[in-house]
């Protein structure tokens, strides 16, 4: 096996020195290879990062692996011939030459210029020159920056109306400007602060452009002063506030029909609406449709308001606009907003697989089925209800075909607004603001081992205060869990292990639950951005309360409707970042949880634990395989069948993504985590490996890893990932690394070791 492994890494060196030979060789007579550029310094070396001078470079050369153009190897290689095949492989798979052009290169010298004087190297000069070699030319750059300059102050108008005695309140502190590097970049963005503080504050249509400054500098001591003016008002008339005039809302307008036929006028709340048939009420827009006839102009309020009637759900597009209107000495802006309907009900599904061929195969999967109503009773009322199945199974031997599975079904409707007694709860500034109620049913089955059943209901409010934060509050949430049956064998599991038969007792779970999301991220942008979210949920204390109030003198569990509550505290958090290059995308995410049981319980229940493994975790393991702890993995088989859970579970998963062809794209990922037991009861046996211990937990890390393949065509990925594992926390201290192992050509150690997981979507 080495040696074939040898033989194809050498194959594979002399195919990249082959096909990356003469780069040269399909360039015509006058076309040089653009094969890079340097950048050298003529005295001290500026305070600008090297990053920012080399994005200045307009041209750049071909891309290079193992510093060699494979890229443009391949295109080289599939020229000369006018065949279909060729031009496909030339196009997906070469790279054009990057030929040298003389007019891109002054371009990047006066970029390179620029950057420097942005930076207050008032004085810097570029020059550049060209190295030629046969058929290739490099450019080198010489950068004289000379002294950088210092800010000694900003001068602001002081003008006595309105938008001057404005920007005298609303301008930075005047300390920020002293002693500072001089930079072009700190200038606009002071342009660009005072101009959306005008806006919100009426001034509507203000802009950065509308502000100028003048420079005053003094080459000997190398200071700048600044002087930021207001430049004349487009219509010529003074800078004035505005404030809203008339609304009108079209709840039903399709860009091909004419205005003319919104004939039918209704007026709610001051606002008019032009419709020719019924779509969602007038009073639910009214309350989502921020500022009243005569309010002043703030411009984050009509952005809001924007949001505010996307976020119903019941709409695909929705347009403002605006026309500013003369009354007297006053102006008003009339709004018109353009509501598109969406398709008011959908369907979808999502699929999740992941198999181990181990002596007994192995087989783990769930189909998601989501219908959707997004305008139930005329008030964007949005109805879901959500059919989830997850199926297990153990193929060989004498065995049943299915070993588990797990079957859910949910409703919930989502109200706008926030719902509660009294009004005691305000959403009305919310970017985004409803109430929800939820009801779900959950079936699980486990062969010779048991059957449970569990009811939730709960209500709860959820609402964004602007585009980055979310927060989810559920005051109430009230699950009811049922041992249906247990077979023998699994009694004597839990005879053996009394943590374990608190966590399957019948039982209610009153809790509260409050969630809070973080997101940076854009839809559609390719940028850097970060993601946290954190969950808590208390139960049991509003009860236990109670009961003790009740009964002083009785001793636990106490019982609620005729049957023991659970007592806990659960916490959930995590964070991820996403950072992007030219082609490929890097993503690391953290997840750690703890849940608690105590005051009424001993345990915390079986559905409200943690596991791991899975599609969407650790893909070296199967979902519920690994843990906790050194706990070993025992044989998968219809009467061992393992369903492992902890009281506290971390994870941690780094990706690395990246195009092949097309919409195919691929991935590397290294996964890593563990599930622990909090602590162990006085009676329980066999659990002191999956027990948490600071001096021993990153010890039963476990670590696995792989390669993925993705159809990504923008609203649908198809997402095929397979990984086997690097480290092994069940083995024997000393072993737990199988590097050592990896044999892809032993057949045995492939059904052993590799994990195929097949899923809709991405991991995180």
């Amino acid at each position: 096996m080495t040696k074939t492994l040898l033989h194809i890494s050498g194959l594979s060196v002399l195919l990249l020195l082959a096909v990356s030979c003469q780069p040269t060789r399909t360039l015509q007579e006058g076309q040089y290879l653009y094969t890079g550029a340097k950048l050298e310094y003529t005295g001290s070396k500026p305070e600008v990062s090297s990053t920012a001078l080399e994005s200045a470079i307009a041209q750049q050369p071909n891309q290079s692996f193992l510093g060699m153009p494979v890229r443009l190897g391949i295109y080289n290689a599939a020229s000369g011939k006018d065949r279909k095949f060729n031009r496909w492989v030339q196009r997906k798979l070469g790279e054009p030459p990057a030929i040298f052009d003389f007019q891109e290169a002054e371009t990047s010298q006066l970029r390179l210029e620029k950057q420097l004087l942005d930076q207050g190297y008032l004085q810097a000069r570029v020059q550049m020159d060209t190295i030629r070699k046969k058929q290739t030319v490099s450019a080198v750059y010489r950068l004289s920056p000379g002294t950088r300059y210092e800010l000694t102050g900003m001068d602001w108008p002081a003008d006595t109306n309105d938008i001057g005695r404005f920007i005298q309140k609303a301008h930075s502190d005047s300390s920020v400007w002293q002693n500072q590097p001089y930079q072009t970049q700190r200038l606009s963005e002071e342009r660009s602060r005072l101009a959306n503080s005008g806006n919100e504050n009426g001034f509507y249509g203000l802009s950065p452009r509308h502000f100028y400054y003048f420079l005053d500098t003094t080459a000997e001591q190398h200071n700048v002063k600044a002087f930021l003016r207001l430049a004349e008002s487009p219509s010529g008339n003074p800078y004035q506030r505005h404030y809203i005039g008339q609304t009108k809302v079209y709840p039903v307008y399709y860009l091909e029909e004419p205005e003319w036929n919104y004939k039918d006028t209704v007026e709610e709340e001051g606002i008019l609406y032009l419709q020719n048939r019924d779509f969602v009420k007038p009073q639910v827009l009214s309350r989502t449709i921020l500022q009243d006839k005569g309010d002043l102009f703030v411009q984050s309020l009509q952005q809001k308001s924007t949001n505010r009637l996307m976020g119903l759900g019941a709409y695909k597009f929705v347009n403002l606009k605006v026309e500013v209107r003369e009354e007297g000495d006053s102006l008003f802006l009339d709004r018109s907003f353009y509501l598109t309907p969406n398709l008011t009900q959908n369907f979808s599904a999502e699929l999740e697989v992941s198999s181990l061929s181990t002596a007994s195969s192995s087989l783990n999967g769930g189909v998601n089925l989501n219908y959707a109503h997004r305008n139930l009773f005329g008030g964007a009322e949005r109805f879901n209800l959500k059919l989830s199945t997850n199926i297990a199974t153990q193929i060989g031997g004498e065995v049943d075909f299915i070993n588990s599975y797990n079957i859910g079904l949910e409703a919930s409707l989502r109200l706008p607004g926030m719902v509660a007694p009294y009004n005691w709860l305000k959403g009305e500034q919310a970017w985004q603001s409803s109430t929800t109620a939820q009801l779900r049913g959950d079936f699980q089955r486990r062969t010779n081992n048991f059957s449970l059943f569990s009811l939730s209901g709960s209500y709860g409010f959820d609402w964004q205060p602007g585009r980055l934060h979310r927060y989810t509050w559920k005051p109430v949430q009230l699950t009811r869990t049922q041992l249906l049956s247990s077979t023998d064998q699994f009694e004597e599991r839990l005879a053996g292990n009394p943590r374990l038969r608190a966590s399957f007792e019948d039982n209610l779970i009153l809790s509260t639950i409050f969630e809070y999301n973080y997101s940076e991220r854009r839809p559609g942008k390719r940028e850097d951005y970060l993601t946290m979210f954190a969950s808590v949920e208390p139960a049991g204390n509003l009860s236990y309360g109670i009961a003790r109030l009740l009964s002083p003198d009785g001793s636990t569990p106490y019982q609620l409707l005729g049957m023991p509550f659970a007592q806990f505290l659960r916490v959930d958090a995590g964070i991820q970042y996403h950072w992007y290059q030219k082609q490929t995308d890097w993503l690391a995410r953290l997840n750690i949880g703890i849940a608690q049981p105590y005051g009424n319980a001993s345990s915390i229940p079986y559905i409200r634990q943690f596991f791991v493994g899975g599609s969407n975790s650790i893909r070296a393991w199967q979902i519920r395989t690994l843990g906790p702890g050194a706990t070993p993995v025992e044989a998968l088989n219809a009467e061992t069948f393992q369903d492992q859970t902890g009281d506290l579970k971390l994870e941690a998963n780094v990706e690395y993504r990246f195009p092949i062809i097309s919409y195919l794209k691929g991935a590397a990922f290294v996964d890593a985590g563990n599930i622990w037991l909090v602590e162990q009861g006085p009676a329980d046996t066999g659990t002191e490996s999956g027990v948490f211990q600071w001096d021993e937990f990153y010890r039963q890390i476990a670590i696995g890893g792989g390669l993925g393949l993705r159809l990504d065509i923008s609203y649908f990925v198809l997402r095929l990932d397979i990984a086997f594992p690097f480290r092994k926390p069940y083995n024997e201290p000393g072993n737990r690394w199988v590097f050592d192992e990896v044999a892809f050509g032993s057949p045995n150690w492939r059904t052993e070791n590799i994990v195929y997981n097949l899923a809709i979507g991405y991991p995180f």
